[in-house]
């Protein structure tokens, strides 16, 4: 009884370590390609992160499905990437073009001008 009382209040002070996460979670690139969707007018920016030891491609995935590069980034490499909220991207291995992740920008970003962070394992 006391422990169905007290989690309301433990999950207050917790939610905002969870939300103010600033990372995104990757999701199957092979799922956002060529796939259509709608975006948002929001502007959101996402600072990509290569943790790999290959080099990687970046592209924005169009809202027909269809892949754009956007950057290639060497092993440590980053770049902060201007986008919109809802807007689809994804890496690649730059070497075997293997789709590597996925990731959606969300509104977070778009809120309060923080960039995302999409590190590329």
């Amino acid at each position: 009884m006391i422990a169905r009382a007290l989690l309301p209040f433990a999950l207050m002070f917790a939610a905002p370590a969870i939300a103010g996460s600033d990372e995104l979670a990757p999701v199957p690139a092979p799922s956002l390609l060529g796939q259509a969707y709608f975006g948002e007018t929001a502007a959101s920016k996402i600072l990509f992160i290569n943790v790999r030891n290959r080099p990687v491609r970046v592209a924005w995935v169009d809202f027909n499905g269809e892949e754009h590069e956007y950057a290639i980034l060497a092993p440590g490499a980053q770049v902060m990437q201007p986008t919109y909220v809802a807007n689809r991207w994804v890496a690649e291995d730059f070497d075997d073009g293997q789709p590597l992740e996925g990731f959606i920008s969300t509104r977070s970003a778009a809120d309060d001008s923080t960039a995302q962070i999409a590190l590329i394992r």
